[in-house]
């Protein structure tokens, strides 16, 4: 799916908008992999899920509440013991990374002012919910990343923290024309891949759209696109950036037949064959778009235990 650095962008927006210099008034953890924080800002009282898991990580504001075990987690004792009550300062992502930085301004035990992080990384098999001090030292993570499971990165008290390698990607945020130009179309391969893997939060479906819109063989080698293709990309990269940087978002889901296809934070041309349709909110978007997947993979589960069912018995027949 389309839960790349774009959408954390939104999401990022969407959060700073809703809950900075809000209070966190309570911690809990419902799952091994995942937090649920309620908020209180200026008006009102929402609770943000984050979830670290493997194989679905998200961060949204939820209308949900979900029970908690009745002995907290270590990981959650900590950070009630650190944060509750703290004051969210600021909400940033570094780049266009999958990384959301949540500043949090707190009370020590001799009431002097002290500065933690939240760190949550949304990487798939690799996310991770990472809380350090002001020093960039880590107090502790939801998921320990030993020596044994990474000779690259260690996640464990103690020890630093810095952003995972992005593989040389680039910062679409600080692209120019010429910096452009030079990364994607040196590379003798298709040019929609040539996007994604030159700069972070880049999706392999925003690059097809980029394609798509202009009416481009996405296939093609990027270091064989004629120069005035080249710029037709470029206009429509250096166009999605700025609407970015302007936090000019169109949460959108599409759906094909009833069934949710993707979702983005911007319009995908890819999708032109289905039905759009536009949220408000990022994170009603998530929810509505993981309930309905959710339905979907069950409803084809039941339907395929079914034929099973029927085909034993007409086989036995």
């Amino acid at each position: 799916m389309a839960f790349d650095g774009i959408t954390i962008a939104n999401i990022v927006k969407e959060l700073n908008d809703t809950i900075l210099n809000g209070r966190i008034a309570k911690i809990a953890q419902p799952e091994n992999d995942e937090l649920l924080l309620t908020i209180k800002p200026a008006k009102g009282q929402v609770r943000l899920v984050i979830s670290a898991s493997a194989s679905l990580p998200l961060i949204y504001l939820s209308r949900d509440n979900k029970p908690s075990p009745m002995t907290a987690p270590n990981f959650c004792m900590l950070l009630r013991k650190h944060i509750n009550n703290g004051r969210i300062v600021s909400i940033t992502q570094p780049g266009l990374e999958r990384i959301v930085d949540f500043e949090i301004q707190h009370l020590d035990e001799l009431g002097d002012i002290k500065i933690k992080h939240l760190i949550i990384e949304l990487m798939g098999k690799h996310s991770n919910i990472i809380f350090t001090d002001d020093n960039n030292m880590i107090i502790d993570s939801i998921k320990h990343i030993t020596s044994v499971m990474s000779s690259v990165r260690q996640v464990l008290p103690g020890k630093p923290y810095f952003i995972p390698d992005t593989m040389d990607k680039h910062n679409p945020m600080e692209a120019t024309r010429e910096s452009f130009m030079e990364t994607v179309f040196s590379k003798a391969m298709p040019v929609s891949k040539a996007i994604f893997t030159s700069y972070t939060g880049i999706s392999p479906a925003i690059a097809e759209s980029l394609c798509f819109e202009n009416k481009l063989d996405s296939s093609m080698p990027a270091n064989v696109l004629a120069h005035g293709d080249q710029n037709l990309i470029w206009m429509s990269f250096y166009q999605l950036i700025n609407r970015i940087k302007d936090g000019n978002f169109t949460p959108l889901i599409y759906e094909k037949n009833g069934k949710p296809e993707d979702f983005g934070a911007v319009p995908l041309s890819i999708y032109g064959d289905c039905t759009a349709t536009n949220y408000e909110s990022i994170s009603l978007l998530l929810e509505d778009f993981y309930s309905k997947k959710n339905l979907y993979t069950r409803m084809r589960q039941k339907s395929s235990d079914l034929r099973r069912i029927v085909s034993t018995a007409l086989e036995r027949d």
